[in-house]
């Protein structure tokens, strides 16, 4: 352990942290601080050569720091940056993705679209997984604290809509209902509709016929109930899925199949990938990790072709309902490995003006990568949620002649340090 030290925060960095140094030149990263203020810390530990240090005190605070919108644990956890004035946050993130970019990727946006900030920044989560534990001899639902095993039993959670706040209560009055779980889902759709999962790590798990008729009493806006036994489908009561609409289109989302947790801000993110694709009518569109359609369905009101893969079966059986549900005869869709459906299409000679990718955090393969360029697209537009990855992905793409158009960074998470965007690149002899 070592001892307190004073240190000047240069600036924030991916992950939440500030960055300072200490007077021998070493970085430490720190939590809970901003840029220009001088702290009182304790290094802690090194990680590749720097120090994780333990904030002890703020000795000439920053204009941008406010005091946290919730109380505690029970409200706050989740919300990484509760200290940290709403304008100022989305400002940080939007530095962070454009040091990150140019860092990792060596690259910098010809043109940077005006970010969009949250219009509602609190109780905007419709997606949330808690973590069950047996405490005292009865199931404690909350979340793990950061880096423990601690249960903390979330209640009025600042970040979690409040229809998920509604129902985790009335699933703590009747938990005795339950079989012993291992995690409980709790889904909800800006049309007042909540979905529950299940989850027990036994082979066999029974529906909770009486939990569930307890539940829709006091929530008439549960509308059912999907259970799980080690990850297989065990019972389903009730509906089995949600309807979520937007810009003009009605999705169903089914047993928990991905949807966005802020919704007002996808309708944001649908409407800059439309901007970006910039399409025409007489374009194929490759819309990849499509999911439920969630971009792929408006695409199609303005192209020739959009055809989806997704690994995720039931998001593909979604998908294909959703085109039917809104009309749409031109999107076909895949449920496949990335690399293998990408290959099956390049074999039958399939070509993309548009590729569309929207992949998880760590981003897509080498070898997905590889093949979207024998697409020969004259554009692909990049959704994503970790800066890193993107740089990396983009980067790849800039070896192979595509150059960074236009940026947009959208704050789909706010009071967390997590960044979403929508990239579009080029192709050079494109225009």
């Amino acid at each position: 352990m070592r001892e307190p030290v004073h240190v000047l925060v240069d600036r924030l960095v991916y992950g939440g942290e500030g960055l300072a140094r200490m007077d021998d030149g070493r970085a430490v990263f720190v939590p809970g601080v901003l840029p220009g203020e001088r702290v009182l810390v304790r290094p802690l530990r090194k990680r590749k050569g720097t120090f994780v240090a333990e904030l002890l005190s703020v000795l000439s605070p920053s204009p941008d720091r406010v005091a946290p919108p919730c109380s505690g644990e029970l409200e706050c956890t989740g919300a990484t940056w509760p200290h940290i004035a709403y304008p100022a946050q989305v400002r940080h993130k939007e530095e962070i993705l454009l040091d990150t970019l140019k860092r990792i990727g060596g690259l910098k946006p010809e043109r940077l679209l005006p970010h969009i900030p949250a219009p509602r920044n609190n109780h905007y989560r419709l997606r949330t997984q808690f973590t069950v534990s047996t405490i005292q001899g009865r199931q404690a639902i909350g979340f793990f604290r950061q880096g423990t095993y601690t249960l903390i039993e979330v209640k009025n959670a600042f970040l979690l809509h409040p229809l998920i706040n509604r129902t985790l209560d009335v699933v703590r009055s009747a938990v005795h209902l339950l079989p012993p779980l291992a995690e409980i889902h709790i889904n909800a759709s800006p049309g007042n509709e909540v979905h529950l999962l299940l989850f027990s790590g036994r082979d066999q798990l029974q529906p909770p016929e009486p939990f569930f008729e307890t539940l829709q009493r006091s929530m008439p806006e549960v509308i059912g109930i999907t259970g799980f036994a080690n990850r297989k489908k065990a019972f389903s009561l009730g509906r089995d899925h949600l309807l979520l609409e937007a810009e003009g289109m009605t999705y169903r989302a089914t047993e928990g199949n991905f949807y966005q947790v802020n919704w007002d801000q996808n309708r944001g993110m649908i409407r800059t990938v439309l901007e970006l694709a910039g399409l025409t009518g007489t374009e194929t569109v490759l819309d990849l990790y499509c999911g439920i359609g969630n971009f792929a369905l408006p695409l199609a009101k303005q192209a020739k072709e959009v055809v989806g893969i997704e690994s995720g079966f039931s998001a593909i059986e979604d998908a294909k309902r959703n085109a039917e549900l809104n009309g749409i005869a031109n999107a076909r869709f895949f449920a496949d490995d990335m690399d293998d459906g990408l290959k099956q299409l390049l074999a039958k000679k399939m070509r993309a003006d548009v590729v569309v990718l929207d992949p998880p955090r760590a981003g897509a393969t080498l070898k997905t990568t590889e093949r979207v360029l024998a697409f020969v697209p004259r554009k692909i537009v990049y959704v994503s949620c970790n800066p890193s990855t993107l740089a990396r992905d983009l980067k790849f793409f800039a070896l192979f002649g595509f150059r960074l158009d236009r940026l947009r960074m959208i704050d789909m998470f706010p009071w967390t340090y997590h960044i979403e965007c929508v990239a579009e690149m080029v192709r050079e002899d494109a225009g």
